[in-house]
């Protein structure tokens, strides 16, 4: 299970740290995270001091993509919450712009699904905020030696239908995402046009390309997607 075992992962990009050879020395923190008090406790647990190392606190994800300098000593920490309609496309995109930076995916709830896609597509580490203290501490071990998480947790088939729902989430455009929402929440196509100031024959354009990267027939699977993954 993700964050239970003290141990080390597969070391990303080369990097050389071991949990047993001392820390690694992050010189910008970068904070894509709504909940301050998490964020504190989190710096705290890595042992990182505002004071001593700039620490960057972005709101949402554009200010995040151009916030620090693209260096394996840059640590980044993202809530999927902070992306606005991004969703698991915000893996992709700050990955696009940091190939070297190391990446924590924050989870508000415990979704090994979501963990599983993270650490296949771009995340370094994946902290559950529902973790016990223990396990915090222990992720925090792993990642102040600079130690990436394996990418392989526990595959169940239910975590991996999980995944790859997140991965077909993904490849919908922000618009799309939007759109999707609105569903979710019962809009028709009419208001759906108004609401973003679109004609509804460019809404149920989106809406057909929707169904078809969910690999859905109707909308009423769309939405339950939605209500089961956003």
């Amino acid at each position: 299970m993700l964050l239970l075992d003290d141990i080390g992962g597969e070391l990303r990009r080369g990097t050389s740290y071991q949990a047993e050879q001392g820390s690694m020395n992050y010189r910008t923190v970068v904070l894509a995270e709504p909940h301050p008090v998490f964020t504190e406790c989190l710096l705290n647990l890595l042992g990182i001091k505002r004071e001593y190392t700039p620490v960057l606190d972005c709101v949402g994800l554009d200010q995040l993509l151009s916030a620090a300098p693209d260096r394996e000593d840059t640590l980044l920490v993202l809530n999927l919450e902070a992306t606005g309609s991004r969703g698991s496309a915000a893996l992709t995109d700050v990955r696009k712009n940091y190939k070297y930076a190391r990446l924590i995916l924050v989870c508000n709830e415990a979704d090994e699904g979501l963990a599983h896609y993270a650490l296949g597509n771009g995340a370094d580490w994946v902290v559950f905020k529902t973790a016990s203290v223990s396990q915090l501490r222990s992720i925090s071990r792993r990642i102040c030696s600079g130690m990436a998480d394996e990418a392989a947790i526990e595959e169940s088939e239910a975590i991996l239908e999980r995944s790859t729902l997140y991965s077909k989430l993904a490849n919908l455009t922000p618009k799309q995402m939007t759109i999707l929402r609105y569903l979710r929440e019962g809009l028709l196509n009419k208001q759906i046009a108004y609401e973003l100031g679109l004609t509804e024959a460019t809404v149920k354009h989106h809406i057909s390309l929707i169904l078809k990267k969910l690999n859905c027939y109707r909308r009423t699977q769309a939405v339950a997607i939605a209500n089961r993954m956003m």
